[in-house]
């Protein structure tokens, strides 16, 4: 019998047989990254749906909203302030998340803990809001591309370009950590980069899975008790282990996206489980 081919997820570029790439099912499984199914198949907005108090989203010719892109817990769209007339990035609570307790409290304590940091390596949040049933914030939308897509264009960064990305994420890190803050998803797709001639500009964007220094795990995790928080190819020990993490789980993603900067890979590679 013919052994059936196998064929590269379009999300992560993995090979898999079937209709679904496990390593993308792990990974929504584990609440960090969309797998393809549900991201694939859940409602985009209406024109109904356009407008969250102030702010509008934009829309494409064909009348589809402008995504910057999806997570766990909401989807972000590219809108504009109608009042400020201000390009904005407005996060929404995901459909299938509203009327869910336990998650609108998780999506209140992200917009919280960001908005509670102001740094020049971070991306501002500046309203909290509620449109009908959905949730939402805004922040600040950060032009340029994600460090994760600036790797894969480039394979392998330079030096300096790496040094100076990872020094401004230090910078954003030691923010966050004033704040009493982890951060627990450091990655280079949670980092926005914006070149310019020999100068380029490093933020921060996704503060989904912050936790502060003194709370317990059960207070910060709202989905399934006991459950690993965070990205395994960048996640540290103590994030594995389950026990209590500080500004030294940070430093070790930190030091694995730089890793990524300069190799182009990742230290450890094999499956995500």
């Amino acid at each position: 019998m013919k052994a059936k081919s196998k064929r590269p997820c379009p999300v992560c570029g993995t090979p898999f047989v079937g209709e679904r790439c496990p390593v993308c099912v792990l990974r929504g499984a584990l609440g960090n990254e969309p797998t393809v199914g549900e991201s694939s198949v859940e409602p985009t907005l209406l024109g109904s749906q356009l407008r969250f108090e102030h702010y509008e989203i934009l829309t494409r010719e064909d009348g589809t909203p402008v995504e910057l892109g999806r997570g766990a817990m909401g989807v972000t769209y590219k809108a504009v302030d109608v009042n400020l007339r201000c390009t904005v990035a407005l996060k929404v609570i995901r459909a299938r998340f509203v009327g869910d307790e336990s998650a609108r409290r998780r999506f209140v304590r992200e917009a919280r803990a960001a908005a509670s940091v102001r740094h020049p390596n971070v991306a501002s949040v500046f309203h909290l809001g509620k449109s009908g049933d959905s949730y939402f914030y805004a922040m600040e939308f950060v032009d340029g591309e994600p460090l994760d897509r600036l790797i894969r264009h480039s394979k392998r960064l330079e030096v300096k370009l790496a040094l100076e990305i990872a020094t401004q994420i230090a910078a954003g890190l030691t923010a966050i950590h004033e704040q009493n803050l982890v951060h627990r998803d450091i990655k280079p797709s949670n980092v926005m980069v914006k070149l310019k001639g020999e100068n380029s500009t490093a933020k921060i964007i996704d503060l989904g899975l912050a936790k502060g220094v003194a709370e317990s795990q059960s207070e910060t995790v709202v989905s399934i008790p006991g459950s690993f928080a965070g990205t395994p190819v960048f996640a540290s020990p103590e994030q594995f282990a389950g026990v209590g993490a500080d500004i030294r789980s940070d430093l070790y993603s930190l030091g694995v996206t730089l890793w990524m900067m300069l190799a182009g890979q990742p230290p450890f590679r094999g499956a995500s489980a």
